[in-house]
């Protein structure tokens, strides 16, 4: 893990959590506003800068707040509606689940839609289970093998360590 934590950090993607000293904090959960920023500076590139937020996107995402401006960015370019129609969450630990969606859409443009799902790839994704297609579709892509050689764990946050791997595969950082 600590080689995809090394390369997402020279591919300046992350700073870490914390600069004195230098750490990553790999068990950390991801928030939703945190991804917002490793997603956007997966597509494109450590140096992106969003447009100002507005503060008008989201009601829970006040201009100045942590990550407005991505947030918004992300919701332009279509790869998040937000956890409502009206709010992006932005405190809240990423799950797994959304993760794939956040991740795919990047990789692939706001208008990816996956195959259907099959509920056959990992124990804890049926037909049912939320963003199954995308879920399937990440493993497909070689983007993440899962939580365990048979389950995924959708409901459950993404760490920072997993983030890592999954930033670097799915946007093919050196």
């Amino acid at each position: 893990g600590s080689t995809f934590i090394e390369r997402l950090y020279q591919a300046g993607i992350t700073g870490g959590c914390d600069t004195s000293p230098l750490i990553y904090c790999p068990n950390t959960n991801v928030t939703r506003a945190q991804m917002a920023i490793f997603i956007l500076r997966g597509i494109h590139g450590a140096a992106y800068i969003p447009p100002a937020a507005t503060g008008t996107v989201f009601t829970d995402v006040p201009v100045g707040s942590f990550g407005a401006a991505y947030i918004e960015q992300l919701k332009l370019e279509g790869v998040t509606s937000g956890c409502t129609a009206t709010t992006y969450c932005p405190n809240t630990p990423i799950t797994r689940g959304q993760m794939a969606v956040f991740l795919l859409r990047g990789k692939h443009g706001s208008a990816y839609v996956p195959p259907a799902a099959t509920g056959t790839v990992f124990t804890d994704v049926t037909l049912s289970t939320p963003y199954a297609a995308w879920i399937e579709q990440l493993n497909l892509e070689g983007i993440t093998s899962g939580c365990t050689a048979t389950t995924y764990c959708p409901g459950s946050p993404v760490t920072r360590a997993q983030m890592a791997i999954m930033i670097v595969r799915a946007f093919n950082l050196p």
